[in-house]
């Protein structure tokens, strides 16, 4: 594999339970140093374990016998701290890393006195791609389709829970199916507008849903007011991969944009395929008839937030769509750089 040495370096001072597996410890090991200016160089990384220290050079290409003299070296630095009294006392274990060892390598760097051992690249980054945040959050979230064609439409039971927090008594109230009614549940709990849990009867208003209450239209309170539109686009704005449905509507979003620069307006049929690839769901959306449902359900959901206009075979973004676009990107990003803790 092509890599440079610092992105398998910046997943070990990661995951100390991936370097305890490589190093074959019976324990995580804590590091103490990484990219150490030394007088004979830049030692990769120093851990403490037990009543030890345990030196690490990192290589990602193949053995070579001059990398042991480098260890070597580096271990004799260390010793000279600990004479100095720069460095704890404690008995230093060297060990090289490299994707590839033979046996006679293995043995060559034994006699020398450096612990060679062997790691696959693809398995660490695999690591850090389904383990590590915030990928593995990233990755896990993806559009779910719960059947609500738009967003007004749940509209009704949402005004009623500020004279009610009792489920029994908010389908008595608001009427139809069990299924119809927990799907709105479902729907406004991934909107993050009320806080119930499954299965029991208390729900609320989350401090989101009492400003989309508080922001309502009361001549037309059926529909989407402008003012609920802007609290639901400055939340997705801001927690893009807060659940499976905003992730979804900046997915759909996102991904008419990115079709925008190849052709505009942007067919259906295209986005239909591009948005089930962008959103990671091309073995849930195998047929046509899923992709173009998905897809039109959520492209509704930005039409009625003013993010895209549509017609049935064309998708528009809309001049509050590329700004939405722009401001998502960059809050997505950040949210990304924040989680990722890389030294």
């Amino acid at each position: 594999m092509e890599i440079r040495e610092t992105q398998i370096e910046d997943v070990l001072v990661n995951a100390p339970i991936l370097t305890k597996k490589i190093l074959n410890l019976d324990d995580e090991p804590r590091l103490i140093g990484r990219q150490m200016q030394i007088p004979s160089g830049r030692l990769d990384m120093l851990y403490t374990y037990k009543s030890r220290f345990l030196l690490i050079e990192l290589k990602a290409v193949s053995f070579q016998k001059k990398f042991l003299q480098q260890v070597l070296d580096y271990k004799q630095d260390l010793i000279e701290y600990q004479n100095n009294g720069k460095l704890l006392n404690g008995e230093i274990e060297p060990f090289l890393l490299c994707p590839s060892l033979t046996k006679e390598e293995k043995h060559f760097g034994r006699n020398q006195g450096v612990s060679c051992l062997d790691y696959n690249p693809e398995e660490v980054l695999k690591y850090f791609y389904e383990n590590l945040r915030p990928v593995a959050s990233f990755v896990k979230i993806k559009p779910i389709d719960i059947g609500i064609w738009n967003l007004h439409l749940i509209n009704k039971f949402i005004y009623h829970l500020s004279n009610t927090k009792n489920l029994k008594s908010l389908q008595a109230t608001v009427g139809g199916s069990t299924k119809t009614l927990y799907n709105k549940l479902k729907f406004a709990t991934e909107l993050r507008l009320i806080e119930w849990e499954p299965n029991t009867e208390h729900i609320s208003l989350s401090e989101l849903g009492e400003k989309y209450v508080e922001g309502r239209d009361t001549t037309y309170p059926e529909g989407l007011s402008e003012q609920q539109a802007d609290i639901i686009k400055k939340f997705v704005i801001q927690n893009p991969f807060e659940s499976s449905v905003i992730l979804g509507i900046a997915s759909v979003v996102e991904a008419t944009f990115a079709l925008s620069k190849n052709i505009y307006p942007v067919p259906m049929n295209q986005l239909c395929e591009y948005f089930t690839y962008h959103s990671g769901k091309v073995f849930d959306w195998q047929t046509t008839k899923a992709k173009y449902s998905a897809t039109r359900m959520y492209s509704n959901y930005a039409v009625d937030l003013g993010l895209l206009a549509k017609t049935e075979q064309s998708v528009y973004l809309t001049p509050e769509g590329f700004k939405f676009t722009i401001q998502m990107q960059l809050h997505k990003s950040l949210r990304l750089i924040d989680s990722l803790v890389v030294n």
